[in-house]
């Protein structure tokens, strides 16, 4: 919200658009960058935070989520969601089962992040095929990167709500030894219970059952808990570091069952149905070493992890288990001006290791390796920057069971121009072309998705096929104006796809379920995004914004695809406490070829308080009210559409500490 922006900081002087952007590797703030890009810093997280990735950036610019209730939901830029959207934290993959199905979490912890950055838009030289929607990149404090000024230092936040009755608490500490040694620990648990709404969870009245009682979804209940320590050695020329996390996280899965099912005595339940039990454990290494020549800098990250969820019935029994086992390495190399063209290369790799096995595997066993190679080079001008780039990514598939495998490369290209059209003007234009291998679950699905309602079929599912790499040339066009009183950018994006990859919906049932067998067919997606903010008074500030996205093939509409909003916000800001209020109009959403939505309103209200206190210290106290209207909200991008609204009316306050 608007208040936010004014947030005192950790280093007061810099702005939001100061803060380098870490997912890009020559060392750009946002406006520098030539794509469209945002970042979200650890006080506007303290109001945007919640339990998933995906609630936290829905009211950004251009983005919303694949909401399978509160606590599973990917990020979705643009109309582009699941494999097409990468999410990392600390510059590698998350590493989970979250790009395979919209019930599966994502296992990064919103309430860790120091900022998260959001690159709308093709990625794919950065980050390969899985970014061609754009990237998340979620920035914590695990590997520190710096020795900090005090030996000890700590910060927690306490957080909680009324429509979900959520107690959440997340802890640090950060300490430094002769400044050469720096380390970090963290940990977190929330528990959250049925979410409140408005009205009946069933939006179609034939499909109500006789006992659905109004004002809860059920089975929508949730805990989740995580640690980490970190360590690294620290000097002036960089740093390396390696760190350790746990992750688990319980959530019901909200929606329509198939049947009904007696519980057994004593069985520890989340809710009466379905849920998953998540667990992860991760080890990354990371360093960055400068140097004073032809070479500026040179980057290593590295992650691995073991990863397994269960989804599991009423009755205790595993339905499913799913395990994913991943390492992600990568390496940049930042070269100094050669013949006024400073740059960098990269070479990144990955190896997956993929199996399910009981009632819902409806994925084969899968080995998959990567192996991506990308340059990178710019050249600033008189009034502006060029830069171009190119990512080579060769990636092969190898199922476990007599299908037929993949393995293919991709070519990937992209030019841009930042360019100082006059005083406090800006035009940034970047154009790509841009090859996308497919993923598991569109070659390889077969058989009843319970999650999804639907069965799926992929391309290579029945022995032979034919599968083609999507290609997309993709245009970004943007305008940018700043001046002490008046800011404002609008931007306008045009993706041409061949050989599109999506489900397709049919009348024709398969076990009982609708079937939607993947195809591929050629698609465009176009839109815009908009934002004005005026400084109306020194204390005062207004800020009005919109986006569109359509999103279509030659034959009809495209599934869940994200409806035309606007909004407006208004926030003050005095030396100890800020205020804001928000009002976000989603219009009717009926230009797609699944569950179609209403249109509503979501107004949200939020008050700050920053006490001056004699001690080392810094609090705030917040409250926030969200959904004040009460409405049945109800996101078109989401599979749950039609059973699983937004919370109803809710209270949020909380408690932030940092202490040095």
């Amino acid at each position: 919200m608007v208040s936010a922006v004014y947030a005192a900081d950790e280093e007061p002087a810099k702005t939001v658009d100061e803060i380098i952007v870490t997912a890009a590797p020559l060392d750009r703030t946002a406006d520098d960058l030539t794509q469209s890009a945002l970042l979200l810093t650890k006080e506007e997280l303290l109001l945007k935070a919640e339990a998933s990735i995906g609630e936290t950036l829905s009211n950004e610019l251009g983005i919303s989520t694949s909401y399978f209730g509160p606590v599973a939901g990917r990020p979705v830029i643009r109309g582009q969601d699941g494999p097409r959207v990468s999410v990392l934290e600390g510059g590698v993959s998350a590493m989970d089962a979250a790009d395979l199905s919209p019930d599966h979490a994502v296992s990064v912890e919103p309430l860790f992040a120091d900022r998260i950055e959001v690159i709308r838009g093709p990625a794919t030289l950065l980050y390969g095929s899985s970014a061609v929607g754009g990237v998340v990149n979620v920035v914590d404090s695990r590997i520190p990167e710096v020795a900090g000024d005090q030996a000890l230092a700590g910060a927690f936040e306490l957080r909680g709500d009324t429509a979900a009755d959520e107690r959440a608490v997340v802890a640090r500490l950060d300490g430094t030894a002769n400044r050469i040694l720096a380390w970090h620990l963290d940990a977190f648990h929330r528990e959250t219970e049925d979410i409140d709404i408005h009205g009946f969870a069933t939006a179609d009245p034939d499909d109500r059952p006789d006992d659905e009682t109004s004002g809860t979804v059920l089975n929508s209940a949730g805990e989740a808990n995580g640690y980490a320590g970190g360590l690294s050695l620290v000097g002036e020329n960089g740093f390396i570091g390696a760190a350790f996390s746990s992750y688990e996280n319980e959530y019901g899965l909200p929606g329509p069952e198939e049947g009904e099912e007696e519980e057994e005595e004593n069985v520890p339940l989340i809710a009466d149905g379905p849920f998953i039990e998540l667990e992860q454990q991760r080890f990354d290494l990371r360093s960055e070493y400068a140097f004073d020549n032809a070479i500026e800098k040179i980057r290593f990250r590295f992650g691995i992890n073991d990863y397994e969820h269960s989804e599991i019935e009423p009755t205790g029994e595993v339905a499913t288990l799913f395990e994913n086992d991943a390492w992600e390495g990568r390496v940049e190399v930042v070269h100094a001006q050669i013949a006024s063209w400073r740059g960098a290369i990269g070479l990144q790799v990955n190896d997956r290791d993929f199996s399910a096995v009981g009632e819902e595997a409806f994925i084969p066993a899968t080995q998959t390796q990567s192996y991506g190679f990308f340059v990178l080079e710019e050249r600033k001008f008189d009034g502006g920057l060029f830069e171009f780039g190119a990512r080579i990514e060769s990636l092969e598939h190898d199922p476990s069971i007599d299908l037929q495998g993949y393995d293919e490369t991709a070519l990937s290209v992209a030019a841009g121009v930042n360019l100082d059209l006059a005083t406090d003007y800006d035009l940034n234009v970047n154009l790509s072309r841009s090859e996308r291998h497919p993923d598991l679950a569109e070659l390889y699905s077969n058989g009843a998705h319970l999650a999804t309602g639907l069965f799926e079929i992929g391309l290579l599912a029945e022995g032979e096929g034919n599968v083609e790499q999507e290609v997309a040339n993709n245009l970004d066009v943007a305008v940018h104006h700043h001046s002490d009183t008046l800011a404002w950018k609008l931007g306008v994006f045009y993706n041409d796809i061949a050989d599109y990859t999506f489900r397709m919906e049919t009348d024709t049932l398969e076990d009982g379920l609708p079937l939607t067998p993947y195809v591929q067919q050629d698609a465009e997606f176009y839109g815009y995004e908009a934002e004005l903010e005026l400084a109306m008074r020194p204390d005062w500030a207004l800020r009005l914004f919109t986006d569109y996205v359509r999103g279509k093939t030659d034959d009809g509409d495209l599934p869940r695809i994200q409806p035309r909003r606007y909004g407006a916000e208004i926030g003050y800001t005095a030396a100890q406490w800020s205020a804001g209020i928000e009002g976000i109009y989603h219009a009717e959403q009926d230009e797609i070829s699944s569950f179609r939505t209403d249109s509503f309103t979501i107004l949200n209200a939020n008050v700050v308080f920053r006490p001056v206190l004699d001690r080392p210290s810094n609090w705030e106290f917040f409250l926030k009210g969200t959904n004040l209207l009460d409405e049945d909200a109800r996101r078109s991008t989401s599979f749950r559409a039609a059973f699983v609204p937004l919370p109803g009316a809710s209270l949020h306050a909380g408690i932030r500490a940092r202490f040095d």
